[in-house]
């Protein structure tokens, strides 16, 4: 009985080990998609002889001054129509949250700061006309 015990409680740590390894890949795998296809929108906007707005799955978009990508409505970023630009196949890996802040670096621009699994996503921002992705992962401890 001991010994099943054991392996029960060594089998319950390899999940959480394995579990935790999961939502941080698929951190990574969201944030290298956005950057992706963030390429993908500002070679489109260089193919396209760099017009001002462009209209990609129904959703127009705008371009900073070196081309990225930018949805802007009310002088702020969309950040629900950004995750769906950007993130590609949002169904497998939507967002838990959502947040505008304003950033000090941003010219003017809010950033959307996408909370994938519980404690850990994404940060989209604009700096210089750049866009900035950023994963973050934080353990959030009571």
């Amino acid at each position: 009985m001991a010994l099943i015990l054991l392996l029960i409680a060594v089998l319950v740590g390899k999940w959480s080990q394995l579990n935790k390894t999961m939502e941080e890949t698929k951190v990574k795998l969201t944030v290298s998609n956005f950057y992706n296809n963030a390429v993908s929108l500002r070679n489109l906007w260089e193919l396209n002889d760099k017009p001002n707005y462009l209209t990609v799955d129904n959703i127009e978009l705008s371009f900073t001054e070196f081309g990225w990508p930018i949805v802007i409505e009310s002088r702020q970023i969309n950040c629900e129509k950004m995750w769906f630009l950007l993130s590609g196949d949002q169904e497998s890996s939507p967002y838990i949250t959502l947040s505008n802040k304003k950033t000090v670096n941003s010219n003017g621009y809010n950033s959307c700061e996408y909370q994938i699994i519980d404690g850990k996503g994404l940060e989209l921002s604009y700096e210089h006309e750049t866009i900035h992705i950023d994963g973050f992962l934080t353990q959030v401890t009571m």
